[in-house]
């Protein structure tokens, strides 16, 4: 007799002990025991229904059933590249250009292109100037919901096309620019990028 079963039996017998004094004073004493009887069956029917389970859940052993790991996904973002065409816009004809156009691009394994949400922050250097180090100009940043418009795959053109206006529409000075990239992927990651951007502009 299993632990459980046993219980239940002693259970059975304790009610059975008590209803003659605890049982409903309108039952005679024989009713009363074949109330309690029946209330003792219904007790061994769901201890069954219990040990079953129980017997269910440790078949094979008693440690837990092992998930199958999660592959990995093969279309992984693992890098990021700017695409041409990325460079200087002029917009109205005037000296130096309004706007950056920018294609970047989240690569997998095999470096194809692959569309992957998450976050974009794009920071122009200034070059370095007496062998100094380059100094930031300005700092763009894009969401995820904001990127998932910026997507365009289309006439050769595959990825985050980012239109980058400068502040007061007003250029730094020089010949060229650094440009660097960091996306953080919904994992995480973050994946970076940086490109030279001359400012010769693109009519």
């Amino acid at each position: 007799m299993t632990p459980f079963r046993h219980a239940a039996v002693l259970l059975a017998g304790a009610v059975v002990a008590a209803g003659a004094g605890c049982g409903d004073a309108t039952l005679s004493r024989d009713e009363s025991v074949r109330a309690l009887m029946a209330q003792n069956r219904q007790l061994q029917d769901q201890l069954l229904a219990a040990e079953d389970r129980i017997a269910d859940l440790t078949a094979g052993g008693a440690e837990p059933a092992r998930r199958t790991p999660v592959p990995d996904d093969p279309f992984r973002a693992l890098a990021v590249r700017f695409a041409d065409p990325t460079g200087a816009v002029d917009e109205d004809g005037q000296a130096g250009p309004e706007r950056l156009h920018v294609v970047l691009q989240p690569l997998d394994a095999d470096t194809d292109v692959v569309k992957r949400a998450g976050r974009l922050r794009l920071e122009v250097l200034r070059p370095p100037a007496d062998g100094g180090e380059a100094t930031s100009y300005h700092i763009w940043t894009f969401s995820k919901e904001d990127l998932a418009e910026m997507w365009v795959d289309a006439l050769g053109v595959r990825g985050y096309v980012c239109t980058l206006r400068w502040p007061g529409d007003r250029p730094p000075a020089g010949e060229a620019l650094r440009l660097r990239a960091a996306f953080t992927t919904l994992a995480g990651e973050t994946l970076e990028a940086e490109t030279r951007v001359p400012l010769t502009p693109q009519r």
